[in-house]
Order: structure tokens, then C-alpha cells, then sequence
């Protein structure tokens, strides 16, 4: 991950200033990427699992699938503020949107694992791009007293790409039209280089800069690379503790929709009602985050998803299934919101501190997604959904204890910090 150096080398703030009437444009420009984004990354994450099977791969090599599209998506994270400055904005997101979308329309020829892993990766290359760009772009865009809502309504967004993407994707690939799935998800991908037009067309966040001081040059490098690793160091601890959590609630998120489908015949409207609940609760925990904190929300979405994740297992209970589906959604839509704002939080008021912020969070994002996928598929070989639903939201409820444990909030922010006046 890149991060920045010394405060006092940063360049200056690049954040865009805009009329109420061009931020408007800008956020439906920011939100409609991010809804096709969305929607063509569920609509293939949940179509892709039965395709790998239908192609040979067992629940192991479903779930490698998806480990495949996560890795290359954290590749190429750590070099998004370097590119982001280079192309801006608008170049940026359409790049992603493109590397996310035209792999799509080759997949259906696409028929050996080694194949379906190259295009997947490509995909990931996009969606890594994407997802960065998506919450530092948009988020840029408020002030920071009202950055809960923003963070509440881009999720709300994603969420409802989860509850049209998820579902559809299953439902296709029961009745085996990947091809229209594969058709819908390259139309999808083609909305973020759309949205891309309304964003400012400015260069994006500045690039984290290192001061380098009059010696040789191999020198200056060993310098340089030694002060950005402490410099990272120094940014991510006080973003640890909320960084593990959100890497465990994503692991959850990518345990749930991997296998689910593959567990029970309920799980495309079990999916839907988890989506459904995490729009609303989205954009409620944004409401609430700004006036009283993350943390008062924080801790109750985390139990939520934990215990929503466990009555996953009840494949054969259909109510138990969809109760638990609902409680994992409003759960983990409050918990996205809430981890991300403490984070930006945590990250400081630099510069370059929402891309920092935004880069730490998507990495732990899509490495739990990522490690719930890989790992998940052994577990459920060798112990089925009893084992693994269960054992994910022990992991979940044990990653939480390091934050219920901490006298007080990152870098002195307390769970009323983010409270405004009305």
C-alpha cells in the first residue's frame, strides 16, 4: 500500500470545489458508476460458482474463482493513487469500468479453469481500480460532517446493484443462461464509464509524496522506500483494530454469497432480503454516524452479522434461513458504514487521507471477500454448512473483542465526533 510521508511534504489539497448544482451532477455521476459497477461484479460473483462447477471445478474450485478475481482486485490496489493521479478522475474510472466489463463478453468461449482464471483476473484488475475510485471520488465530494450520509447513500446504491445482481445471477445460472448473465454483467460494467463523464475533470488525489534528501541516488531510493514503509506503518495503526473487523465481516459477506447457492434452495431469496436489508440499514447507520458516531454503530451491526451468518447453516429451515439472511444484511450494510467513516477518521484530515483511507479499506474488504471464498470451500467439503457458517461467525464475533476492548476511539475520535448540530 502506498502511503504518504512527512504531512509537511504533501502536496496541496486537490479535493474538487464545486457549485451545489455540479456536485449534484458529480454525486450522480459517483453513485450511477457505482451502480453499475456493483451490479455486474454480484451479478457474476453469484453466477460464477455454478459455472466453475458446471465446467468440472468442485465447491473448491468455485470458490478459487472467486479468490482469483479478489487477488488481482488487491494487486492493484496499493497503485491506485499513483494512477489516479496520473489520469484523473474520469480517465481512471472508465479505465476500470472497461477492464470489469469486456472480459464479460469473451466468457462465454471461455471454457477451461485456466481461461475462466485469466478473464477473471482481468476483471479483478477493473473491479480493484473501481472500488477505490468509487468511495474516494465520492466521498471527496462532502464536507466531513456530512461524509455518514455520503458513505450511506453510495452504499445504499451498492446494495441495490446486490439486490438486482445477486439474485438474477443465480437465478440465470439455475436455469443455465450464462450467456445472457455474461451480456448483463459487460451492460452493467458499461454504466461506470458513463457515470465517469459527470465527475470533475480534474486530476484525482494527490500522489503521496517522499522528501528526499541530498545524497546518491541508490541512496535516495533505500531512503525513500524505508521512510514510505514507516510512513504506511505509522497510518495503519490506528486504523488496525477497524481494519481486522472489516476484513472479518467480509469474509463473512464472501462466505454467505459463495455458498450459499450451493447450500440451500432458498438462497436466491435469502440473498435478496439480505441485499434489501442492507440498502436500508446503510443508509440509516449514514444518518445516524453523523450525528452521534461510528462507534455506537459499530459494535451491534458486527453481533448482527455474526449471528445472521451462523443461521446461514439452517439450509433446511427455510424461515430460521431468511431471518438469518435478513438479520446478516441490515448487520453488515450498518457495519460497512460505520468501519468506513472511523476509518477515514483514523487516516487524519491530510491531504491524501481519503485515498489512503479508501485504499486500507477496500484491501480489507477484498481480502476478506477473497480469504471467505478461497477457505470456505474445503470447510464446507469437509464439515458442510454446519461447519462453515458457524465457524465464519465465531471468526467475526473474535475479531471484534480487540475494539470492544479499547478504552477509546483512533487517534482520540470519540463515538460523538461525527455529531452535528441540526
Amino acid at each position: 500500500m502506498t502511503a504518504s510521508a512527512d504531512p509537511c511534504a504533501a502536496p496541496a489539497d486537490r479535493r474538487p470545489a464545486l457549485s451545489p448544482a455540479r456536485r449534484r451532477t458529480a454525486v450522480g455521476g459517483a453513485l450511477t458508476a457505482a451502480f453499475g459497477g456493483f451490479a455486474s461484479f454480484n451479478l457474476l460473483l453469484s453466477a460464477m460458482p455454478a459455472y466453475a462447477v458446471r465446467s468440472g471445478a468442485g465447491p473448491s474450485g468455485a470458490g478459487a474463482l472467486t479468490a482469483v478475481l479478489m487477488a488481482a482486485t488487491l494487486a492493484v490496489q496499493p497503485f491506485t493513487p499513483r494512477l489516479f493521479a496520473r489520469l484523473g478522475r474520469r480517465r481512471s474510472l472508465a479505465v476500470s469500468g472497461a477492464l470489469l466489463g469486456l472480459p464479460c463478453l469473451v466468457l462465454p468461449a471461455a471454457g477451461s479453469p485456466a481461461v475462466l482464471a485469466g478473464l477473471t483476473a482481468v476483471r479483478g484488475l477493473g473491479f480493484g481500480i473501481f472500488v477505490v475510485a468509487g468511495v474516494t471520488f465520492t466521498t471527496e465530494l462532502f464536507p466531513p460532517g456530512e461524509r455518514g450520509r455520503a458513505v450511506g447513500w453510495y452504499g445504499a446504491v451498492v446494495g441495490v446493484a446486490g439486490v438486482l445482481g445477486a439474485p438474477a445471477g443465480i437465478a440465470l445460472a439455475r436455469q443455465e443462461a450464462y450467456t445472457l448473465a455474461f451480456a448483463l454483467a459487460a451492460g452493467s460494467a458499461a454504466l461506470v464509464p458513463a457515470g465517469s463523464c459527470g465527475l470533475p475533470s480534474g486530476p484525482g488525489p494527490a500522489r503521496p509524496a517522499v522528501s528526499r534528501p541530498a545524497v546518491s541516488r541508490p541512496a535516495v531510493s533505500r531512503v525513500g522506500r524505508l521512510r514510505t514503509v514507516r510512513a504506511t506503518g505509522r497510518s495503519l495503526r490506528p486504523m488496525a483494530g477497524l481494519l481486522a473487523v472489516e476484513t472479518a465481516s467480509t469474509t463473512a459477506y464472501g462466505v454467505v454469497f459463495t455458498f450459499l447457492p450451493l447450500t440451500a434452495a432458498a438462497a436466491p431469496a435469502a440473498l435478496l432480503a439480505a441485499q434489501a436489508f442492507s440498502v436500508v440499514f446503510r443508509l440509516a447507520a449514514g444518518w445516524f454516524i453523523d450525528r452521534y458516531g461510528g462507534r455506537p454503530v459499530l459494535v451491534p451491526a458486527v453481533l448482527a452479522t455474526a449471528l445472521g451468518t451462523a443461521a446461514e447453516a439452517a439450509a433446511h429451515q427455510p424461515v430460521l434461513l431468511m431471518a438469518g439472511a435478513a438479520l446478516f444484511g441490515a448487520g453488515f450494510g450498518a457495519a460497512q458504514s460505520a468501519t468506513l467513516v472511523l476509518i477515514m477518521q483514523a487516516a487524519g484530515d491530510g491531504p491524501d487521507a481519503l485515498g489512503r483511507a479508501g485504499v486500507a479499506w477496500n484491501i480489507a474488504f477484498d481480502a476478506g471477500t477473497g480469504a471467505g471464498s478461497f477457505a470456505g470451500g474445503p470447510l464446507l467439503a469437509l464439515g458442510g454448512p454446519f461447519a462453515l457458517f458457524p465457524a465464519t461467525a465465531a471468526l467475526l464475533a473474535v475479531c471484534l473483542l480487540p475494539v470492544l476492548c479499547r478504552a477509546r476511539d483512533p487517534r482520540g475520535i470519540h463515538p460523538g465526533a461525527g455529531k452535528r448540530s441540526s
